[in-house]
């Protein structure tokens, strides 16, 4: 393969390259939708990239004039001010809401405004660190870093002591975009494969016949699953990282069960972390290629292959990830398919690259680490669309979903159609004997098992908190509850009891999400009497404590004679702080 490169220096170093709908062109009015790309420096300024939508050569326009506001209750959105030296990087674009996001500080910013050039703080502080979920605002990261966009109301982002967490950020669904009701029809004769205008490129031409908006219809469904419609959620996943995170990506949907996931790039190696369908982690981590801490260059399949350091992943069309890799005075382009296989498309790069970007014109763009330089290679790559293929116009009404109709049944309790009472903690609550039976292992066997209260109208829960059990019959009836972290481990172990192993696994995450210096020994406690269950959940509270254990130390020292509970835990975490502490675990950070 011929490779062509070219340098452009910039005034200022780069922190990334996007890819962006013109926010002055409006879907909702009907208009062809035009993309621009933007090279985004840590203090110049944003420059238009101008050439990208064909190979004759680029240029840099005029820098954008960038302002900031802070998204927070009583505060005017309108009140933006000059963005002063802020530290703004990994900007990506999100289909779902058809804007821009970018990390600033210790917070996430939407990039609003008639003109797209005004960052509105949305998730955390921009001046203020912290581990902590929540909505909007009042949720914290630590340097927030490779932000990127499941395209379906979902970002995410490295966060956490070391870099080694993932925070999802579920979006309001009122904010999703709107697009034209009745799209033109996209000209059959364009190809992907060949250079158009920007305006007609397969990026842009899929905007044009994005679906009409549903915003009203998916924020109602939010509302009825008691999701905030105004503010975005923040949920750290249930995955920790064995090292510090030095990329991020999201793959589309492959084999047999046709999930989207999420490629987490470490220093030396790629695993996979499949996603549910509402956004949250569905498994652990599986190993893609390369091997925790193995460097080298050398192209394999999986867990063969070697990298010498990660530093930024990129996604084609088909799926394949395009991996940066630096070591030394040279860097180089690694190739990595689906199936794990690695090969090596380019090298010899001298300086380090960082942030690959697919243009889209089909070049590779790279962001210099060391000097404020872009490098492009000319790949021949197809970039992902940045909206989704079209859908059927549905004649009529939206369409409703199974998912707000069973929410609303539940909601519209009693009204009459419910033939079962359960009574828990004091609490009566209707319900529909057909639902449970369906939906739950436990009422299966207690109303169709042959027990004596089986065909009885009202039944009770023994010891079961009535507000954990609120939450369950949500999920029962909708597949899906939000789960408050101080509510987790009541949910988690109601759900084990009553045979609900997703619900419990997801109430699992919610407990590790809200974990702090004060809780961690009590839930390690907790977690190790639950059994099998709950077996996943101890280790990664085990990771937990190592990482804050000097902030446990300060903050909550009274708890840690409470390890005397359990011996082998208290041996094993000291253990685990000595290997640590000797430089041994691989993490190579003393304690």
């Amino acid at each position: 393969m011929q490779v062509l490169s070219c340098r452009y220096s910039l005034a200022g170093q780069i922190a990334g390259v996007l890819t962006r709908l013109r926010p002055d062109v409006s879907l909702a009015d009907g208009d062809e939708p035009e993309a621009e790309t933007l090279a985004c420096t840590f203090s110049a300024g944003w420059f238009p990239v101008i050439g990208v939508d064909g190979h004759s050569g680029l240029s840099l326009g005029p820098p954008l004039s960038l302002h900031e506001v802070v998204q927070a209750p009583g505060r005017d959105a309108t009140d933006a001010r000059p963005l002063d030296d802020r530290d703004v990087r990994f900007p990506t674009f999100d289909s779902f809401t058809a804007s821009a996001w970018a990390c600033v500080g210790h917070s996430v910013a939407r990039l609003t405004g008639e003109h797209g050039d005004t960052l509105e703080t949305v998730v955390g502080d921009p001046d203020e660190q912290g581990v902590g979920d929540g909505l909007g605002t009042e949720a914290r990261l630590i340097n927030p870093c490779f932000l990127c966009s499941d395209g379906k109301g979902s970002l995410y982002c490295r966060t956490g002591e070391g870099g080694r967490c993932v925070a999802r950020l579920q979006l309001p669904a009122s904010w999703r975009s709107c697009a034209p009701t009745e799209p033109p029809t996209p000209d059959p004769s364009s190809a992907a494969s060949r250079p158009v205008p920007a305006a007609s490129s397969p990026a842009a031409a899929s905007a044009s016949a994005a679906p009409p908006c549903a915003a009203a219809a998916a924020a109602a469904a939010q509302a009825h699953a008691g999701v905030p419609t105004d503010r975005v959620r923040v949920t750290t996943l249930r995955f920790h990282a064995p090292s510090e995170i030095w990329g991020m990506a999201l793959a589309p949907p492959t084999g047999p069960d046709g999930g989207d996931a999420l490629i987490v790039a470490t220093g030396t190696a790629l695993y996979r972390l499949p996603l549910h369908p509402t956004g949250s982690a569905a498994a652990g981590a599986q190993l893609l290629a390369g091997q925790e801490g193995a460097r080298g260059r050398v192209d394999g399949q999986g867990g063969e292959a070697r990298f010498t350091q990660l530093c930024g992943l990129a996604v084609d069309e088909a799926g394949a990830l395009y991996a940066a890799d630096w070591w030394g005075p040279t860097s180089a382009v690694r190739r990595v398919r689906t199936d794990g296989a690695v090969t090596t498309v380019a090298e010899g790069m001298e300086g380090g690259f960082a942030r690959p970007v697919i243009l889209s014109n089909g070049y590779l763009a790279l962001c210099g680490l060391l000097e404020p330089v872009m490098l492009v290679l000319d790949l021949g790559l197809k970039p992902t669309p940045l909206l989704p293929p079209a859908a059927p116009v549905p004649a009529g009404p939206p369409r409703r979903t199974l998912h707000a109709d069973m929410g609303a049944l539940l909601d519209a309790q009693p009204d009459g159609t419910a033939d079962l009472t359960l009574v828990v903690g004091g609490r009566r609550f209707a319900v529909h004997r057909a639902i449970l039976i369906a939906r739950c292992d436990y009422f299966r066997q207690r109303l169709e098992g042959g027990f004596a209260d089986g065909a009885a109208a009202e039944l009770s829960l023994p010891d079961a908190d009535p507000a954990a059990f609120e939450l369950l019959l949500r999920f029962i009836y909708t597949g899906s509850a939000p789960i408050p972290p101080a509510l987790a481990p009541a949910v988690a172990e109601l759900a084990d009891r009553l045979l609900l192993p997703e619900l419990c696994l997801d109430a699992q995450a919610a407990v590790l999400s809200g974990v702090s210096a004060d809780s961690v020994v009590d839930l390690m406690l907790w977690a190790e009497r639950r059994g099998p269950a709950f077996k996943g959940l101890l280790p990664d509270l085990k990771s937990w404590y190592v990482d804050h254990h000097e902030q446990v130390a300060e903050a909550a020292e009274d708890s840690l004679a409470r390890l005397s509970e359990s011996p082998a835990l208290a041996v094993e975490l000291v253990r685990r702080l000595s290997r640590r502490a000797l430089g041994r675990d691989g993490s190579q950070r003393k304690a």
